[in-house]
Order: C-alpha cells, then sequence, then structure tokens
C-alpha cells in the first residue's frame, strides 16, 4: 500500500542533534515524526500541531525519548518533572504497561568533531 507523503525531510545528526530524525507532513492533515525504527502519526493537524511542536522540542533539548518495550513496542515519552510520561505508543497493546528496556535519546551536548 503506498501513503502518499506530501512533504519528508531528514534531518542528520549534527551538533546538538546526536540522531538524524526524520519528520513529515502526510495526507494533507498528519504530522510524523521518526527516529532510529520509531515513527509516529499525529492528526488531526489543526489538533496537534502546537503539542507536535513542544514534543520536538523536548526531543532536541533531550527532554523527549523513545523506550523499546518489547519486539516491536515503542513509546514516546516526555519529562514530566522528576519522571517520563507517555505521549504515543506504537506496535504494542494499550492496556499493557512495560518497563522500556532500552532508550533512545538525543544527547543535545553532541558534537561532531570532523564537522567543520
Amino acid at each position: 500500500m503506498e501513503v502518499p507523503i506530501d512533504v519528508m525531510w531528514t534531518i542528520p545528526a549534527q551538533p546538538g542533534l546526536s540522531l538524524p530524525i526524520t519528520l513529515g507532513l502526510q495526507n494533507d492533515d498528519e504530522l510524523n515524526f521518526g527516529v532510529a525504527d520509531f515513527w509516529s502519526h499525529f492528526f488531526p493537524f489543526n489538533e496537534v500541531a502546537e503539542r507536535f511542536e513542544s514534543y520536538l522540542d523536548m526531543w532536541v533539548s533531550g527532554n523527549a525519548r523513545i523506550g523499546i518495550t518489547g519486539r516491536l513496542g515503542r513509546v514516546m515519552q516526555v519529562r514530566d518533572g522528576s519522571g517520563w510520561k507517555t505521549v504515543y505508543g506504537a506496535n504494542r497493546l494499550p492496556f499493557v504497561w512495560r518497563q522500556p528496556k532500552e532508550i533512545i535519546q538525543n544527547d543535545p551536548t553532541y558534537s561532531n568533531s570532523t564537522m567543520t
């Protein structure tokens, strides 16, 4: 099945961004965020744009992370006080909570010494 992607950007790792990320606009109404093997869908645009932007800001600052909860299960979490709050889940049972086994997170202090 082909999914219409209206616009897609891949932003490479660079100072302040330790992992490449992919951002997309799909179906004229859906915002996408991807990193590593995580891909999310936020829609409808008018209702989620501001929240999506805050998640991106949190990702870049190191205040958001992707938790690997199973073979395919992933959660996006944002810092909430001294803990983490799940804001998106993918490929997992919604009523089953599992502590992430592994974490994918941006390191805002990242600096690639080969870059000029």
